[in-house]
C-alpha cells in the first residue's frame, strides 16, 4: 500500500471491536509497547473498502454472484494486507501480504 494511503487498526485478542486507530506503524507500535497489549495490528487501506483495494491490486477476482454478494462484500478482508501479532507488548510475527 502506499504508505500515505493506509492506516493501522489495532484489535486486542478475543475482541469484537477495533479499540485503536494510527496514521503510522511507529505510533501504533509504540502504543502497544507501552501498554502491554496482546493483539493484531492490521494496515487498512484509507478512503477504500478492503475489498476494493484487493480488486484493484489484483489480489481477489470475482468468480461467481457470491462474491458480489453485501454479505462476502463486508466480511471481507484480504490476506494481501500486512499484519502483526502482539503478545503483552512484543512483536510476535509479522505476517507481510
Amino acid at each position: 500500500m502506499n504508505r500515505s494511503n493506509q492506516v493501522y487498526i489495532f484489535n486486542a485478542h478475543k475482541s469484537g471491536f477495533a479499540s485503536a486507530v494510527f496514521s503510522s506503524y511507529r505510533q501504533a507500535e509504540g502504543w502497544i509497547k507501552r501498554n502491554y497489549l496482546s493483539g493484531i495490528l492490521t494496515e487498512y487501506p484509507l478512503n477504500q473498502s478492503c475489498y476494493d483495494w484487493a480488486k484493484a491490486h489484483g489480489h481477489f477476482k470475482e468468480r461467481s454472484a457470491i462474491d458480489r454478494a453485501p454479505i462476502f462484500i463486508a466480511k471481507f478482508v484480504s490476506a494481501y494486507q500486512k499484519n502483526w501479532h502482539f503478545s503483552h507488548g512484543q512483536l510476535m510475527e509479522s505476517i507481510d501480504g
